[in-house]
């Protein structure tokens, strides 16, 4: 029987699962997947974790393993330590050594804390369920000023599209978010709210139509804008520009830099900059069983848990067109995001500006707030297989 092993289990690797699940069945492929962790961490609702609600981020686990070994998938909850490609081997931190005749790669990208000197978890971030914890509790301090920063993203010079921020969406969700809150609060016009990012403009993977939007909703919350940021390093209560005047927060929020995969460098698939370069249907340029979706992936921009769906879905249908020898089609990319905004209203992007189309849909109001929360819903109530998957 042919066997696939899936590493990784959140927006890719969940993805990559069900697809597997859906195309094949159990007699036809043996599928494994391992991670770490037992329960996914939902992450697109940290944002609500860190604009001062702390226990939302124990409302966000998902069972992955349970929803695997549902299927008739083998879980395997260990770090991954190395890939050899050229013996079909993963290996693992406690467990035998895992062979393989396709392998799906889904582990995502490493947070940069160290590349910029001074900047660490213990500042502040909203990327991982204890720091939005950690974070939210401290909104409800007395402070008069915080900047929210979006760390750069480290790209191979020949990767396209171009992105300056590893990503900027969760500082503007939690802006907006934490700017209705202290507005409740009656706190708002104590605290100066400044968002800092390496961008040119606000939004930068969504399109000219939002971008607008997001710059209006800024001025008009008294939310100030540092675009164009180079770090040079960063202390308790300064931020150090190479190119600007210091700026002084008394709390900062970090998405940190992204600077590509450990374990891909380790396991030599990298592309020399910790990314794993791949074709238009997520093939590794080298070596032609092993694919990479997500985060990981030289062609996986924007960041995001969409892109990586979508990424999953051209990789198992490819494999699967392989499989029985038919030609297959490629995605192709477009960004599908909704950004909380606060007060009760999102905003909606459908578009494929980042990839050179001209399609941009752009809607901001209650109903793209609801479609966001059914969505997140949907995906916790079904465990990530969506009745109906991008």
């Amino acid at each position: 029987m042919h066997k696939a092993v899936v590493l990784g289990a959140r927006f890719g690797g969940s993805a990559t699962a069900y697809w597997l699940h859906k195309l094949f069945a159990r007699d036809q492929v043996q599928v494994t997947v391992v991670d770490q962790w037992a329960l996914m961490t939902y992450r697109p609702s940290l944002v609500m974790a860190a604009a001062a609600h702390p226990p939302m981020a124990d409302q966000w686990h998902i069972a992955m393993k349970r929803r695997c070994e549902t299927a008739g998938q083998h879980f395997i909850r260990d770090t991954i330590f190395r890939i050899d490609p050229e013996r079909q081997l993963v290996y693992l931190a406690t467990h035998p050594p895992l062979s393989y005749d396709t392998l799906f790669i889904a582990t995502g990208s490493d947070p940069g804390w160290t590349s910029i000197a001074g900047l660490s978890p213990a500042i502040g971030g909203v990327c991982e369920d204890y720091l939005a914890r950690e974070t939210g509790a401290r909104m409800r301090d007395s402070f008069s000023s915080i900047a929210l920063c979006v760390g750069p993203l480290f790209q191979s010079p020949t990767d396209s599209p171009r992105l300056a921020g590893s990503l900027d969406a969760p500082a503007f969700e939690v802006a907006f978010l934490l700017d209705a809150w202290f507005r409740k609060q009656r706190r708002r016009d104590e605290i100066t709210m400044t968002i800092v990012t390496p961008a040119a403009v606000p939004g930068e993977f969504l399109g000219p139509k939002s971008q607008e939007l997001l710059s209006h909703a800024l001025a008009q919350r008294r939310i100030h804008l540092i675009a164009n940021a180079q770090y040079d390093h960063v202390s308790a209560l300064d931020i150090f520009f190479k190119n600007k005047r210091p700026l002084q927060a008394d709390k900062m929020i970090w998405v940190p830099p992204y600077i590509g995969s450990q374990l891909a460098r380790i396991s030599g698939i990298d592309d020399g900059y910790g990314w794993i370069p791949v074709d238009e249907y997520c093939v590794h340029q080298k070596w032609h069983n092993i694919y990479a979706v997500g985060d990981i992936s030289t062609t996986a921009l924007p960041k995001i848990g969409h892109m990586a769906m979508l990424q999953a879905r051209n990789a198992v249908h490819h494999f699967y067109a392989r499989q029985h020898k038919k030609k297959p089609s490629p995605v192709q990319p477009y960004v599908l995001h909704v950004g909380w905004m606060g007060r009760g209203i999102g905003l909606l992007t459908l578009s494929d500006w980042l990839y050179g189309g001209s399609r941009e849909f752009v809607h901001i109001g209650v109903s793209s707030a609801l479609a966001k929360a059914m969505f997140n819903h949907s995906y916790k109530t079904f465990s990530g297989w969506l009745p109906v998957m991008p």
